[in-house]
């Protein structure tokens, strides 16, 4: 079981009722139920998400506030999951940006730089990890007993400064905190400028992902094609044509406008 990505393509109308939408569209594909043929099951749960964390679409200039936008569903624990300025997980297609593959990545990441700088700027400094990697290792008693480290990585990440950042979806994760090989995030320490980081750490490639087309084929990012209303190993369909596929953004930016593209993270 993993997780994957999926655009889902849904008609002007869903806009009135995304969830519904969303759950008709999906429901031929779920997992646990014994209503569809187990080759066709591609997820069990799922998430609205992408605004947050780079994952999502840039949002055309001058739409950044349209209401027709869709954003992050909250975390698992209810904590709002709020996207960056200029990125959203969705909405009708023309109000997001296709013309730079990368420009959903570089505002994440440029936020996580400006969240630790605003951070930093409004709590105490912060030891750094390498400090409580070194005490546990030559200090007997400053973490006794704490043969995994727990105790070591609980005291570094209570630090108000490092709480209020990693806890934040503006992070983007990153760092490992944990053994072998813990690291701070990225940005902690970094000796060079917010546009070395950005161009540093931008993800490199288009955002390609799985798609639900509007007529109902599951698309992964290979090219495999599962039809919604067939047996896999009996469908007689032919499925859209594969030449846009590696390459999944440049089939959602050839949708009519008012197609609305919801994006999820889904556990399969």
């Amino acid at each position: 079981m993993a997780g994957l990505w999926v655009t889902v393509c849904l008609p002007p109308a869903a806009a009135a009722d995304v969830e519904g939408a969303l759950e008709r569209a999906l429901a031929p594909f779920f997992t646990d139920t014994s209503d569809n043929p187990p080759d066709r099951g591609m997820w069990n749960s799922r998430r609205i998400r992408g605004g947050s964390d780079g994952m999502g679409f840039a949002v055309a200039t001058g739409h950044e506030d349209d209401p027709r936008l869709l954003h992050d569903d909250p975390w698992y624990d209810g904590t709002p999951c709020p996207s960056v300025f200029g990125l959203c997980a969705g909405g009708p297609r023309a109000l997001l940006d296709f013309s730079d593959p990368l420009a959903a990545s570089r505002r994440a990441v440029a936020a996580s730089w400006d969240l630790w700088h605003r951070l930093a700027a409004v709590h105490p400094p912060h030891v750094p990890l390498h400090d409580f990697v070194e005490r546990w290792t030559n200090d007997p008693d400053a973490f006794p007993d704490d043969r995994w480290g727990d105790a070591l990585f609980t005291a570094y990440r209570a630090q108000p400064l490092v709480t209020a950042y990693l806890d934040h979806p503006h992070s983007l994760g990153g760092g490992r905190l944990g053994f072998p090989g813990p690291a701070e995030h990225p940005v902690i320490g970094y000796d060079g400028d917010r546009e070395d980081y950005v161009r540093e750490r931008t993800y490199p490639y288009g955002r390609d992902t799985d798609v639900l087309t509007p007529d109902g084929w599951w698309r992964e990012s290979d090219g495999t094609a599962l039809h919604a209303s067939c047996d896999p190993g009996l469908c007689p369909h032919d499925p859209p044509g594969p030449a846009v596929w590696p390459g999944s953004e440049a089939y959602l930016a050839a949708l009519p406008g008012e197609t609305l593209l919801v994006r999820l993270r889904c556990h399969a």
